[in-house]
């Protein structure tokens, strides 16, 4: 009986280096995907309400701006290094990376300046609603955009190599 094999690819597109220092405990990619994603998203907010509570006189994108670049750059090494353990492509990663958390930080942005600045709803609150909306959307763009690698060739070797395991 043929046993399952543990997947070469962790996230389909990423093939998965030796487990980064996260995974030795937590076994699971998705699930420390999720603890990361969840621990920058507690950061980040947590960020933007110490920057509104000190500096309360400034603009909400603003204060969103501060806490998104700062927990940007950190984020990305920790599923650089943590999770997802690529190599190589270094910039183009950081830049799809970027390209992902821009497009929901401009989706955060517009969302909260409706709900602030032109429904009149409490700030905070309205910021905690709208990361709920886009951690869900921010997850699927890192899965299969982010970090995507092509898929390595079969070569004839391997191939055979594949057949040829019981």
């Amino acid at each position: 009986m043929k046993q399952p094999e543990a997947p070469d690819e962790a996230v389909k597109g990423i093939p998965s280096g030796p487990p980064g220092p996260l995974l030795r405990i937590i076994k699971d990619e998705r699930v420390a995907f999720i603890l990361v994603g969840g621990a920058n998203t507690a950061f980040s907010t947590a960020l933007f309400i110490v920057i509104a509570w000190l500096y309360p006189g400034l603009p909400s994108p603003a204060v969103l701006s501060i806490a998104f670049v700062v927990s940007l750059v950190s984020v990305f090494f920790v599923y650089r290094k943590l999770v997802f353990r690529v190599e190589g492509h270094f910039w183009l990663d950081l830049g799809r990376f970027t390209l992902v958390n821009l497009t929901m930080f401009f989706t955060n942005m517009a969302l909260l300046f409706v709900a602030h600045e032109v429904l009149g709803y409490p700030q905070i609150p309205s910021q905690i609603a709208i990361t709920c909306v886009t951690v869900i959307i921010n997850y699927f763009g890192h899965k299969y955009f982010s970090f995507r690698r092509s898929p390595e060739p079969v070569t004839p070797k391997k191939k055979a190599t594949e057949e040829s395991t019981p």
